[in-house]
């Protein structure tokens, strides 16, 4: 057996698979209830099971391993390998060497701490780092890692699929960089200053060439590096980008020194890498920071056999926030090898404290939104709670989670939810995997632009800009409008050469700040005839501050100045007073005008479209973000000027509307984030679907109806706006099994003469019709008996 991947899907043993799992630590549930809880996972239509292998957990002292339970149950990681291939369930591993997982240490050894001290990250004053995080490549901590490899290897290497085990991935590390982000401080132990000197050297060749860049006056690069940790002197530029880019690289051959380990010990399945990023606002939370974990691991994206697996923690999901769920997707997809499925391995089913609390719906429509754009595996974290033995945890005894399954193995309400899902995956999963969205534009994401995880005083200034506006601007802004538009999108990596043929309309954010780089790619675009929506401003400078005009220059832009300040509002293509934080106002341009400012009785022009050889360009100088119900008239209107049009529209604008298609099977994922219940009939190209039936979901809700769904023999599902949980074939029968989303659905079937049902409700012929499905239901349909004859 094999594990590889291809557009987008997991093939394991030549099936693609849509993986659908759930974290289950063994070394925090009793030995002998491992079995139970399996089997609750199992029965939850689950296929995959995953857990941390903490080293502190397994290397008692060092050189000490218990890893068949001989100082305690907990501990047989054998048996729990031997137990997950026996129940047929796919396995992710993940042995650190960090784990955080709320374990002590973050899963690094106390004793590693104790006895080598000189691992641990430190500060520019020499102290160590305030989470006592070592210092990743630091040749004492890669020696006893590999050590550690070394003996859990020896394990979990018999144990992957391709020698008969269960094991399909195999997680490097855990959150890396993490624990620099979130304390703002980044590592200046004197290996690291020393791979950084190396860094230099590589990059520039000599400390002349270095100097001239920075117009400094260094005898050395040590010596340069010297003077960095002591401190920059004010009158130095901003050495921000440079270390950020050397943490890039840093982070990248960490990863290297690991996956070189694991493949030393005989790993040979897929890795992972999962980001960080999502933060706690009380009730929801936010992703609004996740594209800084992205950054970070950005330059990891390069292996091939490395998958980018998201960390999505949403909390309380609704419509304020579940576009954040849309963007850490697409952004993830971005920076991945083209072939790696969209996948998160930490996928929120529960939360670690109490409070606040999180319901089934969130469960639900985390997962549903993910899936509906794009998702094709997840493993939800966590989704059995356990114990901390042998005060192992951060907090305390307890450690439940908020799980579908409980430290007792009772079920929890949001296990119902995770079992319906299964149940619809399992039945229609292979299809649904082979089926991409369907999208209407292409967004444009600059990693650069998040390369904010630390951030000096000094740089504050330079940086200030980007940080304040990537959020009202961007994230909050233009690209929410889109989504609450039903304005379907994928992301582009700006830092990669842009194709016209894979993204023929491209919206890219801007401050007056935009590398050199980009603003040339970005012009090449547009002459070679891709269509560009800018927002909120066009660039001027560099991302050190210096004058850069080649984006305006190249297009012949004008002249404009940037007007901030209170709220204001503007016209925009028809309609009045739209409410903008900033807008432009072109003293020069040529083009055609898309908004213009009139309140103070004059028409300064805010924003305007020009054709540009075969390409056009729309400088959307206006900073608005989605405060008000019009603005999505607005953004629709804007996105139409470049014929950007949905397919999907609903008499009740409030009804999220994405399709996965292959060009044949259909899935409509028809999604309610509201606190209230929403009813619309859908439309697709401006013809109403289902028969012109209204779609009635209830509050925080969402179904996922099947259109033209081949079953066989020409029997077709041509809709069904109830969730298909189970298809059962024979040679002359075929059962369905039905559950409503809300009060009620439907099933509309093509029969191409050969298969009827008792259940029709129609006298068409080809056709059966079933209505006001308002429980779960089974449907047997049977061959004709003339056809059988045949």
């Amino acid at each position: 057996m094999s594990v590889a991947m291809k557009q987008g899907k997991f093939v394991i043993d030549g099936k693609e698979e849509f993986l659908y799992g759930g974290e289950l630590h063994y070394y925090r549930v009793p030995k002998n209830e491992w079995r139970d809880r399996l089997t609750k996972l199992k029965e939850a239509g689950c296929n995959l099971v995953s857990s941390y292998v903490p080293w502190v957990w397994h290397e008692i002292e060092e050189g000490v391993y218990d890893f068949t339970g001989e100082t305690r149950g907990e501990r047989d990681l054998v048996s729990f390998l031997a137990l997950a291939k026996e129940f047929g369930l796919y396995c992710i591993v993940r042995p650190g060497p960090y784990v955080m997982a709320e374990v002590r240490f973050h899963g690094v050894p106390d004793w590693l701490l104790n006895t080598y001290p000189e691992v641990i990250a430190k500060k520019r004053d020499g102290k160590d780092h305030p989470t006592r995080v070592v210092s990743y490549r630091h040749p004492v901590f890669l020696k006893k890692t590999k050590k550690w490899y070394e003996a859990v290897n020896k394990v979990l290497a018999p144990e992957q699929v391709s020698h008969g085990g269960s094991i399909i991935m195999y997680q490097l590390c855990n959150e890396i960089g993490m624990l620099h982000w979130v304390s703002n401080t980044s590592d200046y132990n004197q290996e690291t200053l020393e791979k950084f000197i190396g860094y230099l050297s590589a990059k520039y060749g000599s400390i002349e060439h270095f100097n001239k860049k920075y117009e400094v006056n260094e005898d050395s690069f040590s010596d340069f590096v010297k003077t960095l940790k002591k401190g920059l002197p004010e009158e130095y530029p901003s050495f921000h980008y440079e270390w950020s880019e050397f943490r890039r690289k840093y982070i990248k051959d960490y990863t290297g020194d690991l996956r070189g380990f694991a493949k030393e010990t005989g790993i040979t399945v897929p890795f992972i890498i999962n980001v960080h990023g999502f933060k706690d606002f009380s009730i929801y939370s936010r992703g609004v920071d996740y594209p800084i974990g992205l950054s970070q691991l950005y330059d990891t994206a390069e292996f091939d056999d490395v998958v980018i697996a998201g960390d999505f923690y949403p909390g309380r999901i609704g419509y304020d926030n579940y576009h954040d769920l849309v963007l850490a997707t697409t952004y993830t997809r971005a920076i991945s090898q083209k072939d790696q499925p969209i996948f998160s391995a930490e996928f929120q089913s529960g939360r670690l404290a109490d409070r606040p609390r999180l319901y089934p719906q969130d469960l639900d429509l985390n997962t549903r939104t993910c899936v509906a754009h794009g998702m094709n595996a997840l493993n939800y974290y966590m989704f059995v709670g356990g114990e901390n033995f042998e005060n192992i945890g951060l907090f305390g005894r307890r450690h439940e989670w908020q799980a579908p399954i409980d430290s007792k193995g009772e079920l929890r309400p949001n296990y119902e939810k995770a079992r319906h899902l299964g149940e619809v995956f399992q039945s229609i999963g292979k299809k649904l995997i082979e089926s991409p969205k369907k999208v209407h534009t292409f967004v444009g994401f600059n990693p650069n632009d998040y390369m904010t995880e630390v951030i000096e005083d000094r740089d504050r200034a330079l940086l200030g800009e980007v940080i304040g506006k990537r959020e009202q601007a961007s994230f909050d802004g233009i690209l929410r409008l889109l989504v609450a538009a039903n304005i379907q999108y994928e992301a582009i990596d700006l830092l990669k050469d842009l194709s016209v043929a894979e993204a023929p309309s491209l919206w890219v954010f801007s401050t007056k700040k935009m590398d050199a780089g980009l603003q040339k790619r970005l012009a090449q675009y547009v002459k070679q005839g891709g269509k560009l929506i800018i927002y909120p401003e066009v660039p001027t400078e560099d991302v050190q501050g210096k004058p850069c005009r080649t984006l305006a220059d190249e297009l012949k832009l004008g002249e404009w100045e940037v007007v901030g300040g209170p709220p204001d509002y503007i016209d925009v293509l028809g309609i009045d007073a739209v409410n903008i934080r900033q807008r432009m106002h072109f003293t020069t341009f040529d083009g055609e005008p898309i908004a213009t400012f009139t309140r103070t009785g004059e028409n300064q022009v805010a924003s305007y479209k020009k054709q540009i050889g075969m390409g056009e360009i729309l400088i959307l100088g206006i900073l608005m973000g989605h405060d008000y119900s019009y603005q999505i008239d607005v953004i629709t209107e804007i996105a139409e000027q470049f014929g950007i049009k949905r397919h999907l529209s609903s008499t009740n604008a409030d009804l999220s509307l994405v399709e996965r298609t292959n060009g044949k099977e259909s899935f409509l994922f028809v999604g309610n984030y509201d606190e209230v219940g929403q009813s619309g009939v859908i439309y697709e190209h401006g013809q109403p679907l289902f028969d012109g039936v209204a779609i009635n979901l209830p509050p925080r809700s969402s179904v996922m109806i099947v259109r033209n769904y081949e079953i066989r023999d020409g029997l077709t599902i041509d809709f069904t706006t109830a969730e298909v949980t189970r298809l059962y074939e024979t040679k002359d029968q075929i059962e369905i099994t039905l559950k409503p989303i809300g009060s009620t659905g439907m099933l509309k079937m093509d029969t191409n003469g050969k298969w009827e049902s008792e259940e029709n409700e129609t006298t068409k012929v080809n056709t059966i019709v079933v209505k006001n499905i308002c429980k779960p239901t089974t449907i047997k349909i049977n061959k004709l008996k003339e056809t059988i004859m045949r």
